[in-house]
């Protein structure tokens, strides 16, 4: 079975123009079946205060799942005194096609590090990682959607040294939840899921591939956390253009990725930028993997 990914950093469903329109960012992922994507909102007033993981959940008729980095108060309370709670917030969101087993948020490490006053944006937002593990036909396969810090130093290190160990310690995991039904009433009596051995880690990582961040990201330190294969790399077939982002200072660069524990590594079978969605301020990278063996 080939499966069509991509990842996608929608800049909140604001266009390379500064205008929003989820409408572009929708027709920019018909057609795939999972979709990881990076800076999506709620309620945010410069996005008409849209629930985007429901609006492009609903349009796409996918199923979903959400993990906002962090929250802000947006409740209100009305003349009488009623409150209506509302939270304004941001994070990585996951669809595909097959339901979505389960999914967990992994707060990534924030080390305050000094930043040169020159460097835009100095501001720095919390980040997640959003693992997922998607039934794809009686084959569980774990995605994470993740969105590095833009900062430099050893804040986008920790954080990548943190992904590394999830990759690592997930597999040995125990079970979601006991598999006794009779004491699991909680569960609903469903089977816990399963959980895999090999993982995708798709996102903005906000590093150059000729980066020493890269070079930490794909380097297996010590036997104790695994190294990573670049799928774009690894895949059979790609197109000749890297270029996933436009900088604030025009200028091109590559700063998304899908990382692949070995396994899955060799099932990639094409690879490609979609470079005429101007929908965001990044493009769709796009992969074909083949699921004909099992994980």
């Amino acid at each position: 079975m080939k499966i069509k990914i991509t990842s996608y950093n929608i800049q909140y469903g604001v266009g390379q123009d500064s205008i929003y329109d989820p409408a572009r960012t929708v027709a920019a992922l018909l057609g795939q079946d999972i979709v990881c994507l990076q800076e999506v909102s709620t309620n945010w007033r410069d996005c008409n205060r849209d629930n985007q993981p429901q609006l492009l959940a609903a349009e796409l008729n996918l199923f979903m799942a959400y993990a906002p980095a962090f929250e802000v108060d947006a409740s209100t309370r009305d003349s009488s005194g009623q409150v209506t709670n509302i939270r304004r917030g941001f994070g990585n969101m996951v669809l595909s096609r097959w339901p979505i087993l389960y999914s967990r948020a992994h707060s990534l490490p924030r080390p305050c590090v000094p930043v040169a006053q020159k460097f835009f944006p100095r501001v720095e937002l919390p980040r997640v990682a959003l693992e997922t593990v998607v039934d794809v036909d009686g084959t569980p396969l774990r995605l994470i959607s993740v969105h590095l810090s833009h900062l430099p130093g050893q804040q986008r290190v920790a954080q990548i040294e943190k992904l590394k160990q999830l990759v690592a310690t997930l597999p040995e995991e125990a079970p979601l939840w006991d598999s006794d039904r009779s004491i699991a009433t909680w569960s609903e009596e469903r089977v816990a899921p399963p959980v895999t051995a090999s993982s995708l880690i798709l996102g903005d990582f906000n590093f150059e591939p000729d980066s020493s961040d890269y070079h930490l990201m794909v380097t297996n330190n010590k036997g104790q956390v695994a190294g990573l294969i670049d799928s774009w790399v690894a895949s059979d077939s790609r197109g000749p253009i890297e270029t996933t982002c436009i900088e604030n200072d025009g200028r091109p660069s590559r700063l998304d990725y899908m990382f692949a524990t070995e396994g899955l590594g060799q099932k990639i079978r094409t690879a490609e930028v979609d470079h005429s969605s101007k929908a965001s301020d990044h493009f769709p990278l796009r992969f074909v993997l083949d699921l004909q063996d099992s994980l």
